[in-house]
């Protein structure tokens, strides 16, 4: 618990440092996810931008996961690094008031070497949404005064998918903005359906955490699913 309070720190320090930099944005972000009665997983990641233009942005999203379960009803857990998603994200908002944001964004997900250990040789993913299923979100947020921000998100899994049910969610959250770029986060969700992570909550302090554009990953929605997503390969074993 100390050194991720220390990373915490160290990153806040970071990003507060960072704010001056338009083209550079850092990030961190804690959570807890309840996938099921006997399954939870708890992640730290950061979370670094870089613009080089006002239209193009890229990301990696390294992670540190801790996960528990339940196997034959011997309790088991597992901890180590997760994936080092890469995601290249563009997006254009017209000049013009009340113009839509569009936007398209590339993600490079699997890139990181397995620290976790399995003694027991069982494995669970860890993804919130279904493989090969397309996910679809909706977000909004609205500024009740000034520096505050409320949102809320909704995101369906739609198509066909034979591995992995299909997930519904709905999410809320606040983002408070202390200074220049530097923000505070707290972002949440509940599952709306039986294959549905139960619940999520997940506290983020950063540079990165502004901006329009629908198609990055600091997005409140996608925000809390590249935490946990980036620890899909990651494996359930005796500790």
């Amino acid at each position: 618990m100390r050194v991720l309070v220390r990373c915490v720190a160290f990153l806040a320090a970071v990003g507060s440092s960072a704010a001056a930099q338009s083209s550079i944005g850092v990030g961190t972000s804690a959570g807890v996810v309840k996938l099921t009665d006997q399954r939870s997983e708890e992640a730290l990641s950061g979370v670094l931008e870089y613009e080089p233009t006002r239209w193009l942005s890229l990301y990696a999203i390294p992670a540190i996961l801790h996960l528990s379960d339940n196997v034959s009803g011997r309790p088991v857990s597992s901890s180590g690094l997760g994936d080092l998603p890469l995601v290249v994200a563009a997006a254009y908002t017209s000049p013009t008031a009340g113009s839509p944001t569009v936007g398209a964004a590339l993600v490079r997900g699997h890139l990181a070497v397995d620290a976790s250990r399995s003694l027991s040789g069982a494995s669970a993913q860890s993804s919130l949404d279904a493989p090969k299923a397309t996910a679809l979100h909706v977000e909004a947020g609205y500024d009740v005064a000034p520096r505050w921000t409320w949102t809320a998100s909704l995101g369906v899994d739609v198509g066909s998918d034979s591995t992995q049910a299909l997930s519904r969610v709905i999410g809320a959250g606040v983002r408070h903005t202390l200074a220049h770029s530097l923000m505070v986060t707290i972002d949440g969700s509940h599952g709306l359906t039986a294959a549905s992570p139960q619940w999520i909550l997940s506290v983020g302090v950063g540079t990165a955490f502004g901006g329009s554009s629908p198609v990055t990953p600091t997005t409140p929605l996608r925000r809390l699913k590249s935490t946990f997503n980036s620890g899909n390969t990651a494996k359930i074993g005796c500790r």
